[in-house]
């Protein structure tokens, strides 16, 4: 039995040791200078949320198709990514 408490366990069980990795934000700004986050990059295109909006927490049907987005802020520069 594990005597250590762990944020993922309960006292006297095993702590889980499997790590999920969360993959770094990319970041875009558009032609007006509005920063977006790519949510997912699918088989059906890209869905962005503004940055600063966590997409798990966001209603997939406020997410935007890429196509939507240039069409009324320009083309996506990538930008970078976020820690």
């Amino acid at each position: 039995m594990n005597s250590n408490a762990s944020p993922t366990g309960l006292p006297g069980q095993p702590g889980i040791t499997r790590h999920i990795p969360v993959p770094p934000v990319k970041l875009y700004e558009d032609a007006t200078g509005k920063r977006w986050q790519l949510a997912e990059d699918g088989v059906e295109g890209r869905l962005f949320v503004p940055l600063g909006v966590n997409p798990a927490d966001c209603l997939r049907t406020f997410w935007i198709r890429e196509a939507v987005l240039r069409s009324f802020a320009g083309d996506l520069i990538p930008v970078g990514r976020a820690a």
